[in-house]
């Protein structure tokens, strides 16, 4: 079986695996135990009498007292290594799974993250939530949590998130070659990943369908997939919750 083919993570008897979508401003899970996603701010406070606030509960910390908040994830990747060791405890507990479960994590990691950086994040994960850690490119997860034939169409997938926009060329369900825009505002990066995706689709590995794959949390902003459509002369193809395109395929990868 392909690893990017639904189930290709499921284990007999494994009671509680966990899907990571771990966002620069945001953290999601989830879990068979829990059923739900669970999501909350991916960021850090110090309470003064000790211990740590995580999530909604940092930043009303942060009202409160004028707690310092840590963010500990920028473009996809750990930053704060300590910090984000708490906020993943905090957020997988919210999801019933019990303290010290060994079951497997999959986790999405940016396709232009370095090795160093992916195997520090599988680092992290590990020693936040103990057992196995897989990781999974993030733009193969969005290509498998759409309608998308990924062994004849030409694709290129699109993550729009916070200040940092990835693309990647797919071929042989695998990322062929990737980019990364970091433009804040969202209408000036349009032309710049519209630019991006026209390269990376230059020598396309096949000759189906050109699509574009369009997920994030950016990606729903009104207009987008119009201009990126005119702009690339692809067919763009979004899901209907596109923040959770990462953590829905991951999602499948566990259970099928």
């Amino acid at each position: 079986m392909s690893m990017l083919a639904p189930g290709a993570y499921a284990r007999l008897g494994v009671r509680h695996p966990l899907a990571l979508d771990l966002g620069t401003s945001t953290v999601r899970v989830w879990t068979p135990l829990h059923g739900a996603v669970v999501a909350e701010p991916a960021v850090v406070a110090r309470i003064p009498s000790g211990g740590h606030a995580v999530g909604r509960a940092a930043i009303d910390l942060r009202a409160a007292s004028g707690a310092k908040l840590v963010w500990p994830v920028r473009h996809g990747v750990v930053e704060d290594l300590a910090a984000c060791v708490h906020l993943l405890r905090v957020v997988a507990a919210a999801t019933g799974r019990p303290g010290g479960d060994l079951s497997p994590v999959v986790v999405g990691v940016p396709a232009t993250a370095t090795l160093r950086q992916k195997h520090l994040l599988v680092a992290v994960v590990r020693r936040a939530l103990g057992g196995r850690v897989s990781t999974v490119e993030e733009p193969l997860a969005a290509a498998l949590a759409c309608p998308a034939d990924l062994d004849r169409d030409d694709i290129v997938a699109i993550d729009i998130g916070r200040g940092r926009t990835e693309m990647a060329r797919i071929a042989d369900r695998g990322v062929a070659a990737a980019e990364r825009v970091d433009v804040p505002n969202a209408v000036d990066q349009v032309p710049l990943i519209a630019a991006a995706v026209r390269r990376l689709g230059a020598h396309p590995a096949c000759a189906g369908r050109r699509r574009l794959l369009i997920t994030g949390g950016g990606a729903a902003q009104p207009g987008l997939a119009a201009q990126l459509a005119a702009l690339t002369g692809r067919t763009v193809t979004m899901p209907a919750d596109p923040h959770l395109a990462t953590l829905a395929d991951l999602r499948l990868l566990l259970t099928g």
